[in-house]
């Protein structure tokens, strides 16, 4: 699995097809990227349903 960046990111909320991301192990709904809290972006994990706000930096593809 390759860690992600900020760039990455915005291409794949950008982006048309499935592409799997996980944040710790758990596979993750990319909401959108946080504009006042640089490096953190907010997912739904979908196992749970449950709204988190994350470092960037924990999330895999």
């Amino acid at each position: 699995m390759i860690s992600l960046d900020k760039r990455r990111l915005g291409e794949i909320l950008e982006s048309y097809g499935i592409i799997n991301v996980t944040y710790k192990n758990n596979p993750v709904w990319l909401e959108s990227i946080s504009t006042d809290k640089d490096g953190v972006i907010q997912v739904k994990d979908l196992k749970t349903d449950k709204l988190m706000s994350v470092d960037i930096k924990d999330l895999k593809e």
